[in-house]
């Protein structure tokens, strides 16, 4: 009788701890899908991304400038100059080219022509070697024709990113022709550099320099530009040149000065 009476109190509480448990079963294989989903999911996008874009090792820029002015004196001058450049992480060569003619009065005044090619050799973040073929035509300097071949090395005393500063030095041969036909060819030394100073996003102030001495002439061409954002790859510039050469013909200069404003297009990342 005792035994009947346990085991009638017993059974309640036999069939609330099985649907206990069976209850618990249930959650926890409820739970297991839920906690696949974010995984799942995650796998999900990571696979939908886009891949990270690839820089492209090709950069540069073209920019023109026209100036017309009439009435006593018509004078016109146009002038274009651009440059492309191919780099990747211990290797460049960049190509740049310029050209400049101003007319007075239907007259020709000024003339000039000029081409570069320089391969450069990455020794590490701050030194390296350079070769860089150069191409001249002044005519109005006395330069029928000048070509120089030069090899050096360089080195990167300011690497940025507000202030870089390139200064190369070198050693090479050029070859020029003058008004009268007459070739020269000569050993020369080369002294290099640029400067650049990213003002901000939109501005950046440049100044380079190349120098040529040998025998019977120095050559010494600075250049001082200010280059501004317009929109997206549209820009402006304010260019200042200076050429120097110490032999030139008779009733010649020895410096030329030219001041350009020019609308250009960029493209690439440097």
């Amino acid at each position: 009788m005792e035994s009947k009476v346990t085991m009638s109190v017993i059974a309640p509480f036999r069939t609330a701890f099985a649907v206990l448990l069976m209850s618990a079963a249930s959650a926890v294989a409820a739970d297991e899908p839920a906690a696949e989903v974010p995984a799942v999911a995650e796998a999900a996008a990571e696979a939908a991304a886009p891949p990270p874009a690839v820089k492209s090792p090709w950069l540069g820029d073209i920019a023109v400038g026209v100036v017309n002015t009439s009435g006593n004196t018509s004078t016109r001058s146009v002038n274009a100059r651009g440059a492309i450049e191919y780099r990747r992480s211990h290797w460049g060569n960049r190509f740049s080219a310029l050209a400049f003619s101003g007319t007075r009065d239907g007259l020709t005044t000024d003339e000039r022509y000029s081409a570069a090619n320089k391969t450069d050799l990455q020794f590490d973040p701050r030194n390296y070697a350079f070769t860089n073929l150069a191409y001249d035509n002044d005519r109005f300097a006395g330069i029928a024709e000048r070509y120089a071949v030069t090899v050096g090395y360089g080195r990167h005393v300011l690497t940025g990113p507000v202030h870089t500063l390139d200064i190369e030095t070198g050693v090479g041969a050029n070859r020029t022709k003058d008004q009268d036909d007459i070739y020269e060819t000569a050993a020369i030394g080369t002294l290099g550099g640029k400067y650049v100073w990213k003002i901000s996003p939109n501005a950046e102030f440049s100044q380079t320099l190349r120098a040529e001495a040998g025998v019977t002439n120095i050559y010494v061409n600075p250049i001082t530009a200010l280059k501004l954002t317009i929109v997206g790859n549209l820009f402006a510039t304010f260019n200042h040149e200076i050429r120097y050469n110490s032999q030139v013909p008779e009733d010649t200069r020895h410096v030329d000065q030219i001041s350009t404003i020019n609308l250009g297009y960029s493209f690439g990342t440097p």
